[in-house]
């Protein structure tokens, strides 16, 4: 590249001689335009951040030939109208793509870097090339700036819609296990409800045989229907237990999959919710037990809390047992300080180490990949806490004494005070 050293006042006194540098521009892309073209679309697939190899040449030169356009009205005619349409298309098919920003803004610059070497190639006099690339180099500032602001912004929008189609995954997933684990604790007492309805039919039509035979005694009477009896018993207490069940699940599935604001009583909304959760631990040691410090009614989303708290107890009885032998608590504890609730899921598990703790909230970070840490739970929980419920979550933890979690929130929610 030749390098010029012209003073200020040779450029001031030149420029005046020299013809409107608008007016050569012009010129050039009158008789040159396909030249100029070539020359931007060959430097910018040269020096591209990412081998261009693979893309046909016809692809890089129908986008330069675009920029061109949009160059030629901005300069030109001072209409804005090409640049901005040019830079919408090209910034939203690269957005979902594997992108250098790099390789896009040279692109940007590929058109002055093909006038150059137009002027260079027709041995043009080092104070029209100055005139010029400064007319460039103003309309590429614009360009290469707004190009960065809608591409970034592109891609924040595809990364928040690649993290909620993560988060509504985690809630299907964690549904899909709360399903499985509902099915198999309701089989039971359906199981016992059946048998002793099974029981009650059998004894009452013993009666009912003896009755008709004319053999019916009155012990024998008293004793069908006092089986018949307790088996009903039997049958309306396992019913209740397993409609219980299914209104607790139905709630929390409900909430996991609603944002509506809701008030409730956070104590006993988590009672419901552990025992909803019961299939997830209750073949295991651990035991999940809710502490009221106070009580506490909250005004939220609590499809969110719901999520959070759960997400919470998987990843304590995932990670802080690795042990089998081991058996744990799980304390969940709800207390109020100021307008904040706040809710602390603690265990007595193996605790991290600070170099775990440090990277806690990383997407697909897990000390259990391949089993069945998937690396987004605490990722999730502090995006919900913190973007959904407009809260705080910390953690602590000592290798060896537990793990502690404390989730802060407001007890009303933003849009309910306003």
């Amino acid at each position: 590249m030749r390098l010029y050293k012209v003073s200020t006042a040779a450029v001031a006194s030149a420029a005046v001689a020299l013809e409107d540098p608008l007016q050569t521009l012009r010129s050039l892309l009158e008789e040159h335009r396909e030249t100029i073209v070539d020359a931007a679309t060959e430097w910018v697939r040269a020096g591209a951040q990412v081998d261009l190899e693979a893309r046909p040449y016809a692809e890089t030169r129908a986008i330069l030939e675009a920029e061109a356009a949009a160059y030629t009205a901005l300069l030109l005619a001072d209409d804005p109208g090409l640049r901005d349409q040019f830079i919408e298309q090209v910034t939203s098919r690269r957005s979902n793509q594997r992108f250098h920003v790099s390789t896009l803004l040279r692109g940007m610059l590929g058109f002055r870097q093909g006038v150059l070497a137009v002027l260079r190639d027709r041995g043009a006099a080092p104070q029209v090339e100055l005139a010029i690339l400064r007319l460039l180099d103003v309309a590429y500032e614009g360009f290469a700036f707004r190009t960065a602001d809608i591409y970034v912004d592109k891609l924040y929008r595809v990364l928040d819609a690649t993290r909620e189609e993560l988060i509504r995954k985690d809630k299907l997933a964690a549904l899909g296990e709360l399903v499985a684990g509902v099915a198999h604790e309701i089989s039971t007492p359906l199981g016992v409800a059946v048998t002793a309805a099974s029981l009650t039919a059998d004894r009452l039509q013993e009666v009912e045989q003896a009755f008709v035979a004319g053999s019916l005694r009155r012990q024998d009477l008293q004793h069908g229907l006092g089986q018949a009896q307790e088996a009903t018993r039997m049958t309306l207490g396992n019913l209740r237990r397993a409609a219980d069940l299914v209104a607790n699940f139905k709630q929390i599935a409900v909430d996991q999959t609603s944002e509506a604001l809701r008030t409730v009583a956070l104590g006993p909304y988590l009672r419901e919710l552990v025992a909803s959760l019961a299939p997830l631990f209750r073949r295991t040691q651990h035991r999940v037990v809710v502490v009221e410090e106070s009580a506490v009614e909250v005004t939220t989303r609590v499809g969110a809390v719901s999520q959070v708290c759960t997400n919470l107890i998987q990843n304590a009885l995932l990670h802080a047992y690795p042990r089998a032998e081991v058996t744990g608590t799980i304390t969940l504890s709800v207390d109020r300080e100021g307008d904040a609730a706040v809710i602390v899921c603690r265990d007595d598990g193996e605790g991290m180490p600070e170099a775990v703790l440090r990277r806690i909230y990383e997407p697909f970070f897990t000390t259990l990949r391949g089993r069945g840490g998937s690396g987004l739970g605490m990722h999730i929980v502090h995006a919900l806490v913190t973007e959904v419920l407009r809260g705080s979550v910390a953690v602590a933890s000592t290798p060896g004494a537990g793990t502690q979690v404390t989730v802060r929130l407001p007890v009303r929610a933003e849009e309910e005070k306003r």
